[in-house]
This record gives structure tokens, C-alpha cells and sequence, in this order.
């Protein structure tokens, strides 16, 4: 790397052929801020209060989701996981909403507690659980880079989680699919991708970005989305099934209403919007909302409401009731837990 350069007021940075690196200097010492500007950036405004800097727990918490996209480009193993970097992602800007503006040392305990209660009284109590949980890794990012000196988010009482009870039938899945299939177009692709959750039992996530070329004479190469960064990339191969071949082709054989002057839809995955592209998991939750207020209208209190979650617990409890093992998780006490949904477990004899 070149000699370090200043490039504002206590910033320095150290120019190489493929990275930058960032710096400053407290004490007559020099402290590293890293690889990324906006990281060092905010690093350099937690440490150093400067003059006509805010700090806030906004700032902190882009810090920490850039530090954290960093990791993951270096191949960090301890990094979040892609898809919980964007679930806290989503979560760190509902929680900004609410105390983004605040410094972190105001932040206190009492604070997180009243968010959690505030949250339970808007009916998203298990929800506010991981927000606060994105929040605490903020904070605890805040403590290495001097924003604050204690994490503030201990000391309080989590929003109570039970497990859901909620087990869809196969009958009712396939009253579900025939109704989205009488909608078409995006609605009905929606609801075949909730099918193959129930069909594969593999995560929602892997299922969204399946790309065309997982498709094998063996059966679907699905790649398990729970890898974390530097670890080497695990797959799980789903035999094909007569049911699970259609459920594929009719979702390939949906066509999407494009503008006149649009090309015709190539796309390189299984289950492609509009645009040949993959929906994104906002998206696609966003899409099965409006297909179930469709389906259920008298809203999440019916009996015919049932989450795209639900499927995958579908998929659990039949294979465990046909005393087939799902291979879902790694750990099987959580998908006991969490995913066997049957009222009645039959129980053998001794004799």
C-alpha cells in the first residue's frame, strides 16, 4: 500500500492496488476504521464526537450493517448470514423510526422494554423480539467503536413466543391453490412457490432463487441458504415426485402481462416475476398478504388464514406422521418444536 493521505478532518486513508484503507489518529496513535468509507466514517464520528458531528443510534447502526456487509465480503465466517444481514437490515429501520434520532448513551433499558410492550400492543410482540435483538448488536458494535459504553439492551423481559399450532391440511392447500390458479398470473405463482416449500420442506428463501440450471435427471439441487461466510456451500437434493413436477411446470408455463413494446420473458430461474427476476422475500410476503385477505377476507382471525411459513410445517408433520425423516434442520429438537404441528402422535406398544 502508498503512504497514508488525509482526506478530511481525521480521516486518512491508505490507497492499495485493490482496497483502501481507513484511519485516524487519537493520541499520537493510529486507529484502524477499516475497509469501507461509510463504516470508518461513522467509526471515526462515534470515537471522536467531532464538532458538528451527530451521533445517533441511526448512524451506529448503519455502522454496524456496514461493517457487517464488509466481513461478509472478506470472507469473515463469524459475519451474519446474508439473509438474517437483510432481516436486521429491515428491522434496524423500523427501530430507527422510532429512536433513530436519539444518541446512543440516552438510550436506556426502560426504553427497549417500553418499544417491546408498545410493539405487543400493535400485535407484532414476536417481531419486536429480533428488532431489539438487531438493536443489541448495534449497540454492541457502538461499544468497539466508542459510541457508547455499556450495551443498554439487557435487563428487560423478552415479548413471550409460543410456537404456532396452525396446521394446514393437504386438503386445504389444495382448495388454496385452486383458488390462486382461478386469479392466474402472479397470484397463482405465489401460491405454487408455497407449495414447494410444502412439497420440498426446504426454506422459502432457497426456493425463491432456485435458478433453472438446479434442475437434475436425480431430481432439484437446492442450495441450503444457512452457509454461513467461509464455510464451503452445502446442497440438498430433492428427488423428483410426479406432484412436484407439475407444481415446476406450471409455474415455468405462467406468462406475465408485459408492456407492448417489451421483448418476450427470458429468465434463468424456476419462479421469475414479472421483470425474469427473483422475488425478493419482502416481495414475495407482500404478494401472499394480498393473495390471503383474498382468500380469507375476514382476516388473520379465520379459520382459513394460514401463513406461507405454515407450509414448511406441513411438510414436517406429514413426513414425521409417515415416519419419514424431513431433513430440514440440523438440530432436531428445533424442528420438533417448531415445525410438528400434529394433534395426535401415534405411539407403538411395548409388546
Amino acid at each position: 500500500m502508498t503512504a497514508e493521505v488525509k482526506i478530511a478532518p481525521h480521516l486518512y486513508a491508505r490507497i492499495g492496488k485493490r482496497r483502501t484503507q481507513y484511519s485516524t489518529r487519537v493520541g499520537g496513535k493510529r486507529v484502524p476504521l477499516g475497509y469501507d468509507e461509510q463504516q470508518a466514517k461513522a467509526k471515526l464520528a462515534a470515537l471522536l464526537e467531532l464538532p458538528g458531528t451527530e451521533t445517533t443510534i441511526r448512524a451506529m447502526c448503519n455502522g454496524y450493517l456496514a461493517e457487517q456487509r464488509q466481513m461478509r465480503a472478506d470472507g469473515d465466517d463469524t459475519a451474519l448470514g446474508e439473509n438474517t444481514l437483510i432481516d436486521y437490515d429491515l428491522c434496524l429501520k423500523t427501530v430507527c423510526k422510532v429512536f433513530g434520532d436519539m444518541h446512543p448513551r440516552a438510550f436506556k433499558p426502560g426504553d427497549a422494554a417500553k418499544y417491546l410492550k408498545m410493539r405487543r400492543m400493535q400485535g407484532n410482540g414476536v417481531r419486536a423480539n429480533k428488532e431489539m435483538s438487531a438493536l443489541s448488536s448495534a449497540f454492541n458494535y457502538g461499544l468497539s467503536s466508542g459510541a457508547v459504553d455499556i450495551n443498554p439492551c439487557r435487563g428487560y423481559r423478552r415479548n413471550p413466543e409460543r410456537p404456532r399450532q396452525r396446521k394446514v391440511s393437504i386438503a386445504e392447500l389444495n382448495e388454496f391453490l385452486a383458488f390462486a390458479k382461478n386469479k392466474g398470473g402472479s397470484s397463482y405463482l405465489v401460491a405454487l412457490i408455497g407449495c414447494t416449500v410444502a412439497l420440498t420442506g426446504r426454506r422459502r428463501g432457497e426456493i425463491l432463487h432456485l435458478p433453472k440450471t438446479a434442475m437434475t435427471e436425480q431430481g432439484i439441487n437446492v442450495k441450503d441458504n444457512k452457509t454461513k461466510a467461509g464455510e464451503a456451500e452445502r446442497f440438498y437434493l430433492v428427488g423428483w415426485s410426479p406432484t412436484l413436477r407439475q407444481v415446476i411446470a406450471e409455474a415455468m408455463s405462467i406468462k406475465h402481462r408485459r408492456a407492448k413494446n417489451r421483448p418476450p420473458l427470458m429468465s434463468g430461474f424456476l419462479f421469475a416475476n414479472r421483470d425474469g427476476q427473483t422475488y425478493t422475500d419482502h416481495g414475495f410476503k407482500a404478494l401472499w398478504q394480498k393473495l390471503m385477505r383474498a382468500y380469507a377476507p375476514e382476516g388473520k382471525e379465520s379459520a382459513r388464514w394460514f401463513r406461507a411459513h405454515d407450509l414448511r410445517a406441513l411438510y414436517v408433520s406429514e413426513m414425521l406422521e409417515q415416519q419419514r425423516e424431513p431433513n430440514t434442520h440440523k438440530n432436531p429438537q428445533t424442528m420438533r418444536t417448531v415445525y410438528d404441528r400434529r394433534k395426535t402422535i401415534k405411539v407403538t406398544p411395548l409388546a
